[in-house]
């Protein structure tokens, strides 16, 4: 074994040193050697590797058998190299091969992957890294293409190996930077993808001196343009590209721009011109330009003008009825009452003639001046409601951030004005409001007309609050008040909950008896066929009639009916009203073990089953009454927890309606429908009992149950005011007068 091993380690040290080795002989010794390769490796340490100008290929091939590795070529990897080293681990030797032949690696999962490129893309700052040596264009553009995740379409090259070392430059620089030594080539930039294409060489037959078709002159920072007809991606491209910037087109159409002809314009006005004739704009971010879409009004839009022209002799608002007919649209202006201008949108053609005529008739009034007013108390946005008639033509500008205003008049008006602002500009007396069914919160979320949010003062009581207007607007307030502050009506829902059913395992031994009574008797003897209904709160008698009252009493006493719910509900109307009529069951959760045997975990899980009942009702004014009702009946199911470990389960009938209603008038609410089995099982003592034998000695009975949920509710309105009774003004009379004079 030892001598095999040497061998196979001359054979794998000594790569063509085969001279004098019988082919046959050979090949019955490497089959020999992979059959005690494991052995070999194990038990001795590799010393020495030696190479001849082999294929490099067949020396990372023998590296890896040797090693135990994997080690993976791409089609980058040609040529041949001749390699040996002495007493060196894996990893260094396999990397100074690498470094000395200008290779590069990358470990996945135990693997080594080996190429002549090396590729970094960093998704943040949308850049690329690459380092290669002497590899041929197609390759580098295809290990770019699957760093970026991007496709790049390329047209024929001339065949040339490229070495290519850059750190973090955009995708479309590395491009430019492969193809700079091919002046014919472009690149092109999709959303999509990226295009290295040919350009079109010059005609022959082109007139010397003029520009090349689809091409641009650029002489220092200054660009010329002169063409009949080209590409809009194409010129741009151009521009950019002369430029040395970056761009991304957002464009989803290309289009044919007809008749360029500008000259010496800086880069931005050039592109801008461009843009232009292809409906797009561009914004810059960064060192990159973003071209996308626009519409032609947009850009119409940058060939208005907008000025604005202060008035200082006419109001703002007087001024359009100066105005000729058909001098001015209203699209073009735009009044500001606070600053007491015009702002004039639009084409010189439209603005000038409007801007001439307002300059003529702005002019100085004769015996007109403007005078400033400040007012303390009064607010001087609202100063001309307060003004007299024979002041009302005035028009006061009141100044932003101030509770002033100036107003152009006369001296001798000035004076009145200033006169009756004196007498008016006076703080206002508060008054207290007593509210007796609504609060000041919800008084000033539903203000009255004649009052506004500032001339209400809160306090700390919500049912007191002050009022600071004129005494005019205090009167109106009041009146308004009258309606407002009103009792919210009450509203008493009578209820009740019958659950009807059917089955075969019922009393029958109950008899309805009923005969004629005598005269005189009547009276009693109708109360006696009713008995099972006296002792409910719910009026049957007098909500349904006498029929549904003799059918409902002959069910309950059949056991074909039963009560679940006879109560009475108040509740303010919009007001939630719930009803409860529920059992908690409470469990302690358990676990089956392999055994079979229930064992409690400690956690306490619970049931709620029964009748859950909610009511909102609104009252409108002909005293009709809309409802929301939701009714809930739930039963607990049997309890198996001892024996499966396992909660008992639950069944839900749940019915949701919106209904209207007279009041006094019953709502029936039915559709709840339950569907049960039930299972009775008699047992003879102690051999019923017995397990497995009992079963003879037992007597089971299935019964089937349907039953049915009503509800019926009648709602009423209660309009209870507090109201003062003559005994107690009376009283409140007597103690004024004796104990209080």
């Amino acid at each position: 074994m030892k001598e095999y091993c040497l061998l196979a380690k001359r054979i794998f040290t000594n790569g063509v040193n085969y001279y004098g080795v019988n082919y046959y002989k050979l090949i019955f010794l490497l089959i020999s050697l992979f059959m005690i390769s494991p052995i070999c490796l194990f038990s001795q340490e590799l010393k020495e590797m030696q190479f001849i100008d082999q294929p490099i290929t067949d020396i990372l091939l023998a590296l890896g058998e040797i090693s135990g590795k994997s080690i993976i070529p791409d089609e980058t990897i040609k040529g041949s190299a001749s390699y040996y080293f002495v007493e060196t681990d894996f990893e260094t030797a396999f990397e100074v091969f690498l470094e000395t032949n200008k290779m590069y690696y990358r470990k996945e999962a135990n693997i080594y992957y080996v190429s002549r490129i090396r590729t970094e893309y960093d998704y943040i700052t949308n850049t690329i890294s690459m380092d290669a040596e002497d590899v041929e264009f197609p390759f580098l553009v295809r290990a770019a293409s699957k760093a970026i995740g991007k496709t790049i379409l390329h047209d024929p090259l001339p065949p040339a190996a490229l070495t290519i070392h850059v750190v973090r430059v955009s995708p479309e620089k590395f491009l430019d930077i492969l193809i700079k030594k091919y002046p014919d080539f472009q690149v092109e930039v999709d959303q999509d993808y990226y295009y290295v294409k040919s350009i079109p060489k010059k005609p022959l037959d082109q007139a010397p001196g003029r520009p090349q078709a689809g091409r641009i002159e650029k002489l220092g920072n200054l660009y010329t343009i002169n063409l009949e007809k080209v590409r809009f991606r194409d010129i741009i491209d151009q521009l950019f590209l002369q430029a040395g910037y970056e761009y991304s087109s957002l464009m989803r159409k290309d289009s044919i721009i007809e008749k360029l002809r500008f000259k010496d314009k800086r880069f931005e006005e050039m592109l801008r011109l461009i843009l232009e004739q292809a409906n797009a704009d561009y914004t810059r971010i960064g060192e990159i330009y973003y071209i996308f879409e626009i519409q032609q009004k947009d850009i119409l839009k940058k060939l208005d003008t907008t000025i604005r022209i202060p008035l200082v002799y006419i109001s703002a608002k007087e001024l359009t009825n100066l105005f000729p007919v058909g001098m001015i649209s209203s699209q073009i202006y735009k009044l500001d009452v606070n600053t007491n201008s015009i702002i004039l949108s639009g084409s010189l053609e439209e603005i000038v003639p409007v801007q001439k005529f307002i300059k003529k008739i702005d002019q100085p009034i004769r015996n007109q001046e403007y005078f400033l007013f400040e007012v303390n108390y009064l607010d001087a946005a609202k100063i001309k409601s307060v003004f007299p008639l024979a002041l009302k033509h005035i028009e006061p500008i009141i100044i932003p951030g101030t509770n002033s205003f100036v107003a152009l008049l006369p001296r001798e008006k000035k004076e009145i004005l200033a006169e009756y602002l004196s007498l008016i500009d006076k703080p206002t007396a508060s008054t207290s409001v007593k509210l007796k069914y609504i609060q000041a919160e919800e008084l000033l979320k539903k203000l009255p007309p004649s009052i506004s949010k500032e001339d209400i003062i809160e306090t700390r009581d919500p049912s007191i609050i002050f009022i600071r207007t004129s005494p005019q607007k205090l009167e109106d307030f009041y009146r308004e008040l009258k309606i407002l502050d009103k009792p919210i009506p009450q509203i008493r829902y009578q209820l009740l909950v019958i659950q009807y059913q059917e089955g075969e395992a019922f009393n029958w031994s109950d008899s309805l008896e009923y005969s004629s009574p005598a005269a005189g008797g009547a009276q009693i003897a109708f109360v006696g066929t009713i008995g099972q209904l006296l002792s409910l709160n719910f009026d049957i008698v007098s909500t349904f009639g006498d029929l549904f009252a003799l059918k409902l009493n002959m069910d309950l006493s059949m056991n074909k009916a039963r009560v679940l719910a006879d109560t009475t509900l108040l509740g303010l109307s919009g007001q939630d009203i719930k009803f409860q009529n529920t059992e908690t069951y409470r469990y302690r959760e358990a676990e089956i073990d392999e055994e079979g045997v229930a064992r409690y975990t400690g956690v306490t899980r619970e049931i709620t089953a029964g009748l859950i009942f909610d009511i909102k009702g609104w009252v409108s004014g002909d005293g009709m009454i809309t409802m929301d009702v939701k009714a809930t009946v739930s039963k607990r199911g049997t309890d198996v927890s001892q024996e499966t470990g396992s909660l008992p389960t639950t069944s839900e009938n749940v019915i949701n309606t919106h209904t209207r209603t007279l009041a006094g008038k019953p709502v029936a609410i039915g559709g709840l429908v339950r569907q049960e089995k039930n299972l009775q099982v008699t047992k003879l003592p102690i051999l019923g009992y017995i397990p497995v034998l009992g079963y003879l000695f037992q007597a089971r009975k299935e019964s089937l149950e349907n039953s049915e949920f009503v509800i019926y509710v009648v709602p009423h309105i209660d309009y209870s005011e507090v109201k003062e009774t003559a005994i107690d003004l009376q009283l409140e009379r007597l103690y004024k007068k004796f104990f209080n004079p």
